[in-house]
Order: C-alpha cells, then sequence, then structure tokens
C-alpha cells in the first residue's frame, strides 16, 4: 500500500497554487464515478489497494454504502507527485459527486467548490441523459471537463466488440461529449474545451479492474490495444489475467496527469469564473483579489454545503482571496452579521483533519458558526464594504414530490421537527410544512428516493417515521385577472383595493432563480427587474416584495405610502399562507397590486390584524373572479432505449397523458424520445417503461414548469387532493 502522505506535506503544497486542482468527478448514475475515487485514494495511501473499486471510501454514508450509489458530495486532498524529474507535486482536492437526479441540487453546489471536473461516461451506454445533465451544470457553473470513458473492458468480454466497432464507439462519445461543449459553454471556451484523445484530455480505462490510459501513456508503454484485448479473452479470462494491467497502466496515473495537465490551477481559473459566479464589480478592489487569487486580499469564502454533527455546523467552502485562521473574526452577507470562526479543517474523506491556516484557492472546512446555511458568502470582518454575496446557485430543478410525514411515537414529534430543521440546514433542496388545515406535516423533494433517503436519515438520528405514498406537489392561480376588489377592515376604520393577474412566464422564470424567501425592493434589483422580466418602468418603481418560493409579486398602485406601512405588509406576506381556495393549495404565479389602502384611522395595536383580515379577503375574492385553476409540475423527459421498444413505450406514452416533443432513431444502439410529462404519472410510468423495454431504458426527469390541469381531469384532482387533506368545504 503506498505511503499515506503527511498532514504537513499537504499543507506546504496549499501555498503553491499554481500546483492546485480543484476537481469533481461527475457523470450518471453507476457509470463508475466513486470506483474511480477509490483508485485515487489508494494512490494516496487512503486505502489498501485491494479494496479499491470495491470500498466506496468516499461513500461513508450507511444508506449509500448499502444501496451502491453517492448521495452526498464527498471530499478529500490527494498529494501527487508526477513522474517527470524536478516537477513540483501537485495538491488535488477532489469531490466525489452524486449521479442519482434527486441529489442533482447536490451537484450544482459542489460544483461552486471546483475549477474543473472529470466526466464518467461508461463505455457501453455512452453519453445518456444525465451525462448530459451534469455536462451542462459544469459549463453553466464555468467548470471545465476532461472525459474519462470508462468500462472499456465490458465492450471486449460482452459485447464482443472489434476494435473497428469499439473506435467507432469512442468517436460517437467524443462527438457527443464536444456537442454539449459547444451548445453549454460561453465563448471562447465552447470551442477552446473540446476534448480529443491526441490532446491528451480523453482517457480509458476501467475503474473496476484498476487500469487506464491516455494515447500519450499508452504509446509510452510497452503495450498495444491488442494487448489489452488478449487479457480479456473468454477461454483464458480470469481475476489474473488482467491484474497486471494496473500495474502496466495504473489507473490513478492516467486519471491525474490528465487533470493536472488540462484543468486550470485556482490562479488560473478564477480570473474568468469569478465574473460568471459573482454578482458584484469586478474592478473594485475585492474583485479584483478574487479574481487575481491573492493570497493577501481579504478573506473571501463561498460557502456550498452545510453539514450538522456531534461538534453542531460544519460547512464547506472554497477560498477565493485571502487565507483563513482559528478565531477569525468574519462577517456573513446574507445573515447580516458578524461571528468568529472556531476551527478550520480539511477534509480526509470521512474525517476532518484540524489545520491552524488555509490560503487562497483552496477547499475547507469551518467549524464554530452558529447561524450559517448553505449558499452564505463569507468575509474578513474589516471588508465589508462594497463586498455582495456570491450569485445565488442556480439549481435544475424544484421540490415537486411530496409526502405526508409523522413519527412513530407522539411523544418525538418535537425530535423530528428539531432533526427535519437540522436535515433542511444541509439540504436547501428540502421543503418542510405544516398544513394548515388538518396539522399534516408535509416534507417535499426532487422526487422518491430524495425522499426516502431523507426519511431514513430521520430513523437513524434517533426517530423513527412512516410516510405516506409520494405525490405530485400542486399549486392554484388564476387564468384571467380580477377586477378591482374593494374590502373594508374588520372594525370599519380602514379599507383596501387591490386587483389580482397572473404573473406573465418571463416574469415567473426570474423569480424562479432568486435565492430569498422573500426580498425587498432596492435600485439594484429594479435595475435587474427592468432587464430581466416583463415589469414596465411604473410596476418597478412600485414594486413592494416578492414571495419568490410561491412566485407572488405584490406591488402598489400610484399613492404614498410610508415606510412603517410597507414593513407590516412585507411581515404580513412572509407570516401568512397564501392557499388557494380551490383545495388549500399553495398559490403561485400572481400579481398583487394593492390600488389604495386607507389604514390611517386604525391604531397601531390592531394594524396587524386589520390588515392581515384585509389582504386575505381581497385576495380570495379577487382570485375567485379571475378563474381559479389547478396548476401542477411537470417533467421534461428525455428517454433513451433500444429502437425496437419504441412503439410499446409510445403506447404506454399515450396512457400517461405525455405531450412528444420528439423522437430521434438516427443513432445506431440508442433512440431518443423527448416527452412532457406530468410528476403525478412519473412514478407509475418509471415502473412500466422499466418492464416493457427489460430496464434497458434510461430516463431523466428534469423539472419544466408549473402547467394547468387539463379541465376534464382538474375536478377529480381537486376532489381526491381535498379528501387527501379531510378539506369538506
Amino acid at each position: 500500500m503506498p505511503r499515506r502522505k503527511e498532514i504537513s506535506e499537504i499543507l506546504n503544497l496549499m501555498e503553491k497554487t499554481q500546483n492546485i486542482r480543484n476537481c469533481g468527478l461527475v457523470g450518471h448514475i453507476d457509470h463508475g464515478k466513486t470506483t474511480l475515487s477509490d483508485s485515487l485514494l489508494s494512490e494516496a495511501g487512503f486505502l489498501s489497494p485491494d479494496l479499491a473499486g470495491e470500498a466506496r471510501a468516499l461513500d461513508f454514508l450507511e444508506e449509500e454504502q448499502r444501496r451502491g450509489i453517492t448521495m452526498k458530495s464527498a471530499n478529500i486532498s490527494l498529494y501527487y507527485e508526477k513522474s517527470l524529474e524536478g516537477h513540483d507535486p501537485f495538491l488535488i482536492n477532489l469531490v466525489d459527486t452524486p449521479g442519482h437526479l434527486d441529489f442533482s441540487g447536490k451537484v450544482t453546489r459542489a460544483l461552486r467548490l471546483v475549477d474543473g471536473v472529470v466526466v464518467v461516461v461508461d463505455a457501453v451506454e455512452e453519453v445518456i441523459t444525465q451525462s448530459e445533465t451534469v455536462i451542462k451544470q459544469a459549463l453553466q457553473e464555468g467548470v471545465k471537463p476532461v472525459l474519462f470513458i470508462n468500462k472499456i473492458d465490458r465492450l471486449i468480454r460482452e459485447l464482443k466488440l472489434s476494435d473497428e466497432e469499439i473506435k467507432k464507439k469512442y468517436i460517437r462519445i467524443i462527438k457527443s461529449f464536444n456537442t454539449l461543449i459547444e451548445r453549454y459553454a460561453e465563448h471562447p471556451f465552447n470551442k477552446r474545451w473540446k476534448v480529443s484523445p491526441l490532446a491528451g484530455n480523453v482517457a480509458f480505462g476501467s475503474a473496476l479492474h484498476k487500469w487506464g490510459f491516455t494515447f500519450n501513456i499508452l504509446e509510452k508503454s510497452n503495450l498495444k490495444f491488442k494487448d489489452i484485448r488478449e487479457r480479456y479473452k473468454k477461454e483464458t479470462y480470469t481475476k489474473e489475467s488482467y491484474a497486471d494491467l494496473s500495474i502496466y497502466l495504473p489507473i490513478h496515473r492516467a486519471i491525474l496527469e490528465m487533470v493536472v495537465d488540462h484543468l486550470p490551477n485556482p490562479k488560473e481559473a478564477q480570473k474568468y469564473r469569478i465574473e460568471k459566479i459573482w454578482d458584484g464589480n469586478i474592478n473594485t478592489k475585492l474583485g479584483e483579489a478574487m479574481v487575481n487569487c491573492d493570497p493577501n486580499g481579504p478573506f473571501i469564502v463561498c460557502l456550498s454545503k452545510v453539514q450538522v454533527d456531534k461538534h453542531g455546523l460544519i460547512s464547506t467552502g472554497r477560498i477565493f482571496s485571502g487565507s483563513c485562521t482559528n478565531k477569525k473574526e468574519i462577517f456573513l452577507l446574507n445573515e447580516n452579521t458578524y461571528d468568529r470562526i472556531q476551527r478550520i479543517a480539511i477534509f480526509m474523506g470521512q474525517r476532518r483533519e484540524q489545520v491552524e491556516n488555509i490560503p487562497v484557492g483552496n477547499i475547507l472546512a469551518i467549524e464554530g458558526l452558529k447561524r450559517i446555511k448553505s449558499g452564505e458568502t463569507i468575509i474578513d470582518s474589516n471588508s465589508i464594504d462594497g463586498m455582495v454575496p456570491f450569485e445565488s446557485v442556480k439549481y435544475i430543478t424544484t421540490p415537486v414530490v411530496t409526502v405526508s410525514i409523522e413519527p412513530e411515537y407522539l411523544r418525538d414529534l418535537d425530535k423530528m421537527k428539531e432533526l427535519i430543521e437540522n436535515i433542511l440546514i444541509e439540504d436547501p433542496n428540502l421543503r418542510f410544512e405544516i398544513n394548515e388545515e388538518n396539522g399534516e406535516f408535509l416534507l417535499s423533494g426532487m422526487g422518491p428516493l430524495h425522499l426516502e433517503v431523507t426519511v431514513n436519515e430521520i430513523g437513524k438520528r434517533g426517530v423513527n417515521v412512516s410516510t405516506s405514498a409520494p405525490r405530485a406537489v400542486f399549486k392554484e392561480s388564476c387564468r384571467k385577472n380580477s377586477s378591482l376588489i374593494s374590502v373594508n377592515s374588520p372594525n370599519g376604520l380602514g379599507s383596501l383595493k387591490l386587483k389580482i393577474e397572473r404573473l406573465e412566464d418571463k416574469t415567473v422564470r426570474f423569480f424562479r432563480n432568486i435565492d430569498y424567501k422573500t426580498i425587498k425592493p432596492s435600485s439594484k434589483l429594479n435595475k435587474i427587474l427592468y432587464e430581466k422580466t416583463s415589469l414596465n418602468e411604473e410596476e418597478i418603481e412600485n414594486f413592494l416584495m416578492c414571495d419568490y418560493d410561491q412566485n407572488i409579486l405584490i406591488y402598489k398602485g400610484d399613492f404614498e405610502l410610508i415606510d412603517f406601512y410597507k414593513n407590516i405588509i412585507f411581515e404580513i406576506f412572509e407570516k401568512i399562507h397564501l392557499n388557494g381556495p380551490l383545495c388549500s393549495e399553495k398559490l403561485t404565479e400572481i400579481k398583487i397590486t394593492v390600488d389604495s389602502l386607507d389604514i390611517e384611522k386604525i391604531s397601531q395595536e390592531n394594524i396587524f390584524n386589520e390588515l392581515s383580515v384585509m389582504f386575505y379577503e381581497a385576495i380570495k375574492a379577487g382570485l375567485t373572479e379571475a378563474e381559479l385553476i389547478l396548476l401542477e409540475p411537470i417533467y421534461h423527459t428525455i428517454i433513451q432505449l433500444p429502437p425496437e421498444y419504441i412503439k410499446n413505450t409510445l403506447t404506454l406514452l399515450s396512457k400517461y397523458s405525455a405531450k412528444i416533443n420528439s423522437i430521434d432513431q438516427d443513432k445506431e444502439y440508442q433512440a431518443v424520445i423527448e416527452i412532457l410529462m406530468p410528476v403525478r404519472h412519473s412514478i407509475k410510468f418509471a415502473e412500466e417503461v422499466r418492464s416493457i423495454t427489460s430496464g434497458r431504458a434510461f430516463w431523466q426527469n428534469e423539472f419544466f414548469a408549473f402547467m394547468e390541469v387539463p379541465k376534464h381531469e382538474s375536478q377529480k384532482l381537486i376532489q381526491e387532493i381535498k379528501f387527501f387533506k379531510g378539506i369538506s368545504w
């Protein structure tokens, strides 16, 4: 087993920014990312070579080990000595990420830490649905990709392809990969980042059998591809027959040399990434410090992840300027508060090694911060002026599946809620709420597996819970606009006039990406609103607030409203639950215009209650007049399957109200069907399509939009939802 490097050796490398590589492993589920990471950990001395490929060392959650899939991103720092005389060693901060769609939010957050990714593609399955998603995610974060084509052994021993057929597969995979780079990367990187075996940024191999090569490595070895084929001959094929490949062509060498040769160091990457991921002025002192990866600049960190453990909250982040020490006083921008870092550490898989100092360009763990959430921006307490938070992470989906949840024993109710609140800190892609009608506890997430894993995690932390069957999240909105609705306050001393309108799609898309529960107006926000929404100048000038979680925009008409009353309205909409009259589902995609408000005669002691009642009654009346509709979440689904299963699959799609966008049968091995499908049908559809294709279909569900339920189905669905909730009206 290789010698495990001392922490002192790794700390020494942290100072040499040009020799740091912050790198992620991404790819479709079961394409070999975690198996590959085992081999890399083996080379670093963290894992016995005999266990590499089987231990799943970065899958340190029990649930990950049991299922054989990665659910959380994990980090480790690797010391790598390249085989060149006189060349300094490299520090590779490695992040393994989930491959299952239900955990794609964790992929997006992990990508904020890294500058490059190794995209792992199964040579048999090729670039399939979620491969495209993770490549798109990386490119949208300004992260440079290189390619590892895995499971080459299967092409020889299982598919028994000829050399020419294998070559065609390589060409097809690389062409698909480069097409995605051209489509999703910004200029000039859409040309510059394309990969080629001759350039050395494509590797081939078998992560399970621990061998791999680039063309450059293969040429310098004494082996040819025919020698690899020889070791997998049917009549002589045993574990011993290919064992020497991991000696002649060790996979860690192929991957790590590709990483150090073709992925950027932090100093290179931050020159183009900061402008993409930070919503501030790069020509300021703060901006220049980050662009230049300045070790002497103000301390600035973007946090991607927060976990709860016995020591409290553990935050994972990337240092974009300056350096971090223990006991450092800092400022949390989103929380608008000062705090002090108690301890810092570097990640070593399951462990954290506490250290005294971590410089710019590195990934770190922070302990001791009390009010911290994923996505926070941390800055030195003396350098606050002019700093803005990092641009909000754009998740590719939103919670669209929900279950009701309750503890096995009523006495554990408070503990269950506490545990869920902790998990919500760790996972921003979950939602937890209490149904005001029946007291039901609702947990919402990306998909059934996401919720199942969360429920199991609650059990492991001490509370056994039961859940209902997963169901789609519905919302309510209106089809038309209302007239001016007038209501009086309960005590008759005040009045309110407002109208309801449906938000336009452009505005909905914008507010869906805002990373705040509610936002107040500002000069900067007004400029963004004008550029990126369909609101006119008058509406923007009179903007009051937005609840992004429900996509509800509130603004006032042409009348004066003092800040005291504005703040009360803001507080009311933060606290009241805007549920629709149809079946008490959340309202969404509506614009509320407060035309006039007469409340001067109402005492300050009663103003909150009086205003709350008026807003509730006026909104309900306006929605009824504007014709209420039920909305449901729709998946944009891409299905890849062998061409012989197309006919049966199309019949199945019509059964589940799917709208077919396109069918591509030109590919030699796989046909591609692109559809829009209601989330409520997706679970049963998945079971049936898996059955009729004998498990050979692959699909990816990406949240598309909330759309109106067809009229002939809506009334039945409304009754079902009301029955489920115990609503009699």
